[in-house]
C-alpha cells in the first residue's frame, strides 16, 4: 500500500496534502509547480484572514506606484517647461517696485540699449534680444480675445528654438517704421481663423491692423508657472516687431524700456556662473541700482527637482510604513499557519522531508501571498495615477520601472517577513510535532 494512504488525519480531521508528503530532495521544476499549488491551497483555507493580512502590502505598493507616477510626471513636465525656456538661456527681468520706492527708481529698468551693451560685455554670448509684453484685445471678424502681445526681435526665435509651422518668423525688415506684421501662436490661430489659412490675412490689435506672416507649431506645455518666472503660453500669443508694439524706433529711441532681456550662452554648463556676471553687469550699467532680477532656467529645474525629492520622501515614508504593517501581517498569519499545521509538518518530517523543504514551502506561501497583494497594489496604483491626472490635473507617468519596483518590493516583503516563520516550522522536532493536537 502507498505510504501516503496510511498516514493519520490532521488535527482538524483532514488528511495532509499528498503533495506535501511527496516533496523530497532538491525541488525540480515539476515540484516547484506543486509547491505553488500547495501554497495556494493553504492560503485559500482562510480567504478573509489572508486578504486582511496582505492589505498593508496592497496599500504600500499602490502608494509606491502612485508616488513614482506623480514624481515621474512632474519631472518630465518640469524638464519640458524648462527646456522650452532653454537650459542655456538667461533672462533678465525688471524687478517689481514697491510702493515706497522713488519715482527715479520706478523709471529705471531694462532698455533696448542694454541689449547692445550686453552683446559686447557678456562672455560666451550667442544671441541677445529684448522683449516687451502687453495684454491687448486681438480680433478678427467676429472673433475677439484679450491675449498676450509680445514685442520681440528676430533673434527671439533662435533663443527659444521656436518652430514655425506655416509662413515665416519676423525678420529685420519688419522693424522698419510702419511695418505691421505678426506671428500667431498655434492655439490663437485656431481660435481666430478656425479652419482657414491665416497667412496673408489681417488681425486687429487694439486699433491697428497687422498682417499674419506666420504661425507657430505647438510650443511646450500650458502649465501656469515655473518657479519665480511666470510661464508664458506662446501657443496663445501674438508676436510682433518690438517697434510696432512700443511705437518707437529702435535707432531713434535706444533708451526705450523693455520688460525682459533674453540671453543665449555658448556653454549651458556655465550658465549659473554667467547669471552672476549678468547681474553685476546690469547693476553697473544702471549706476549701481538693483532694479533687475536674473532668472536661470537651469536653476529653476534644480529647484523643481529638490521639491519633488521632498515630496517623494514624504510619500515614500508613508508607503514604507504601510509595507511594514503589511509585512507584520504576513509574518503573523504565517506564524499562525505554522501552529495550525504543526501535526502536518511532523508527518512530513517523518516520511523524509528535510528542513530545507519545509523552509522553502513556507517561504513560497509567504511570497505568493505578498505577490498577489503586490499585483493588486499595482493595479490600484495605476488607477490612482489616472485618477490624479483626471481630477487633480497633475501630470503623471506610469513607467515600467515603477511596476517592476512594485513586484520587487512585494517579493522582498514576502521573503523578509516569511523567513522567520519558515525557519520556525523547519526546526520543529518530528516527534513533538506528531504529538501536537
Amino acid at each position: 500500500m502507498d505510504p501516503v494512504e496510511t498516514v493519520p488525519r490532521g488535527p482538524r480531521g483532514d488528511r495532509p496534502n499528498q503533495t506535501l508528503l511527496s516533496l523530497h530532495g532538491v525541488v525540480s521544476r515539476d515540484r516547484a509547480r506543486d509547491l505553488v499549488a500547495v501554497a495556494a491551497e493553504a492560503l485559500a483555507r482562510y480567504k478573509l484572514r489572508t486578504s486582511l493580512s496582505v492589505l498593508g502590502v496592497v496599500l504600500g505598493v499602490a502608494a509606491v506606484i502612485a508616488m513614482m507616477s506623480v514624481s515621474e510626471g512632474a519631472r518630465r513636465e518640469a524638464l519640458q517647461q524648462v527646456e522650452a525656456l532653454g537650459l542655456d538661456n538667461l533672462v533678465a527681468r525688471n524687478r517689481a517696485m514697491t510702493a515706497g520706492e522713488s519715482s527715479e527708481a520706478r523709471r529705471s529698468g531694462l532698455t533696448v540699449s542694454d541689449t547692445e551693451s550686453l552683446r559686447e560685455l557678456m562672455p560666451d554670448t550667442l544671441s541677445v534680444t529684448p522683449l516687451l509684453e502687453r495684454v491687448l484685445a486681438v480680433s478678427r471678424g467676429g472673433n475677439a480675445v484679450a491675449t498676450r502681445v509680445l514685442g520681440v526681435r528676430p533673434d527671439y526665435q533662435d533663443i527659444l528654438r521656436l518652430r514655425v509651422k506655416r509662413g515665416r518668423f519676423l525678420v529685420p525688415a519688419d522693424e522698419l517704421p510702419g511695418a505691421r506684421v505678426g506671428v500667431l501662436g498655434s492655439a490663437l490661430a485656431r481660435r481666430l481663423f478656425i479652419f482657414e489659412d491665416p497667412i496673408g490675412r489681417f488681425i486687429r490689435v487694439e486699433d491697428e491692423y497687422f498682417q499674419v506672416v506666420g504661425t507657430l507649431g505647438e510650443q511646450g506645455t500650458q502649465s501656469p508657472a515655473i518657479g519665480a518666472m511666470a510661464w508664458r503660453d506662446l501657443n496663445d500669443s501674438v508676436l510682433i516687431p518690438l517697434p510696432a508694439l512700443s511705437g518707437q524706433s529702435l535707432e531713434v529711441t535706444p533708451a526705450q524700456r523693455v520688460d525682459e532681456i533674453w540671453l543665449q550662452t555658448q556653454n549651458g554648463d556655465r550658465v549659473e556662473a554667467l547669471g552672476s556676471v549678468l547681474a553685476q553687469t546690469l547693476q553697473r550699467l544702471h549706476g549701481g541700482s538693483q532694479d533687475v532680477e536674473i532668472v536661470v532656467p537651469r536653476e529653476l529645474l534644480a529647484q523643481r527637482y529638490r521639491t519633488q525629492r521632498t515630496f517623494s520622501v514624504v510619500v515614500g515614508s508613508i508607503a514604507a510604513i504601510a509595507l511594514l504593517i503589511g509585512g507584520i501581517g504576513v509574518m503573523n498569519i504565517m506564524l499562525m499557519s505554522v501552529v495550525e499545521r504543526t501535526h502536518e509538518i511532523g508527518i512530513r518530517r517523518t516520511v523524509g522531508a528535510t528542513r530545507a523543504e519545509i523552509t522553502v514551502q513556507f517561504l513560497v506561501e509567504s511570497v505568493l501571498m505578498t505577490l498577489a497583494g503586490g499585483f493588486i497594489g499595482i493595479v490600484i496604483g495605476v488607477v490612482s495615477a489616472v485618477g490624479i491626472t483626471a481630477y487633480a490635473g497633475w501630470s503623471t507617468h506610469v513607467s515600467p520601472s515603477a511596476i517592476l519596483l512594485g513586484v520587487i518590493v512585494s517579493s522582498c516583503v514576502g521573503i523578509g517577513f516569511g523567513v522567520y516563520p519558515a525557519m520556525k516550522a523547519a526546526h520543529l522536532e518530528p516527534v513533538e510535532a506528531l504529538r501536537y493536537e
